[in-house]
């Protein structure tokens, strides 16, 4: 049986295109279809699923193999800009992040064993999470 991978913030599948290619089961999740709104081919052996990842609970992940996540970047790198607008801004939403922390927690509880976690993103974010 191939290993599960869930995929936060889908996008484009860049993950899941990698993960498949290598020998995984992944099923993505985002709010919309991105492939489908920048008509772009999206790979069939991964299964999308149109969820607001907020409303996630990581205990249906329990059989999750590996969680990977890539939230949205704009508002860390905007801030990373060197003008003085960027700069003046107040701290961006960690909503996003902190939801993939809880769901990688909640699903390690449900699993009784650790579930790994990749979070990627923008340099610029990592002032701020």
């Amino acid at each position: 049986m191939k290993p599960l991978a869930i995929d936060l913030f889908t996008g484009l599948h860049g993950w899941g295109d990698g993960l498949v290619a290598e020998g995984w089961r992944v099923i993505g999740f985002d709010l919309e279809d991105m492939c489908a709104q920048f008509r772009v081919a999206r790979n069939p052996d991964v299964q999308l699923v149109i969820q607001d990842v907020l409303t996630l609970h990581g205990s249906q992940f329990k059989g999750a193999a590996l969680i990977v996540a890539s939230p949205p970047c704009q508002a860390y790198s905007y801030r990373a800009m060197p003008w003085k607008r960027a700069k003046a801004l107040p701290p961006p939403d960690n909503t996003l992040f902190e939801a993939c922390f809880r769901i990688q927690r909640e699903a390690c509880e449900a699993a009784g064993r650790h579930v790994p976690m990749v979070v990627e993103n923008v340099r610029g974010a990592q002032k701020w999470v």
